[in-house]
């Protein structure tokens, strides 16, 4: 009978140990899924702010390119008034290129920030808005008639408004596209 207690307390000792065991494989799987879902999150909020961070960044350049954009029209179209009524003064030329100019770098700028919309809808839409801001850019430049404010307004309300809810998803936490 003494030999059976021996046992007893062999097994019981080897299934305490075997208890514990397992108890800190458990922990630690638990532990690992919980660090996974921490770098998920982690990385999912760098994504976030990245995102967020590009898309606004590219909003305020769509917006200094339609400015100068439309002051480039504007001095453009006061160039061709003076020229027609013969009352060019000599630095017209030059005022006239520096808005062509800067229209240019404007739109450049908001063409090298595309690359970094994550979404594909957006970019594409970006990336239309900035082909029309370039062809109006021309157009202007050639003395086209009517030269599609309207139009360009048109695309880049169709932008504004997918960032708009792109961020507002962003923000609510909904990462839907």
């Amino acid at each position: 009978m003494e030999g059976w207690k021996f046992w007893w307390g062999i097994a019981a000792f080897f299934l305490g140990g075997l208890a514990t065991q397992l108890n800190g494989w458990l922990t630690y799987r638990r532990q690992r899924a919980d660090k996974k879902a921490d770098d998920a999150a982690a990385i999912q909020a760098r994504s976030d702010e990245f995102e967020l961070q590009h898309l606004v960044e590219f909003n305020q350049l769509l917006r200094s390119a339609a400015e100068a954009l439309h002051a480039w029209e504007q001095a453009d179209r006061k160039f061709r008034h003076l020229r027609d009524t013969n009352s060019l003064d000599a630095d017209a030329p030059e005022r006239r290129m520096q808005a062509h100019d800067a229209s240019e770098a404007a739109i450049g700028a908001a063409e090298a920030q595309v690359g970094y919309i994550l979404v594909d809808e957006i970019r594409a839409a970006a990336h239309r808005a900035v082909d029309d801001f370039y062809a109006l850019n021309a157009l202007i430049f050639e003395g086209g008639g009517d030269h599609g404010m309207s139009r360009l307004h048109n695309q880049t309300a169709e932008v504004h408004n997918a960032i708009g809810a792109r961020v507002r998803a962003i923000y609510a936490g909904r990462n839907v596209l």
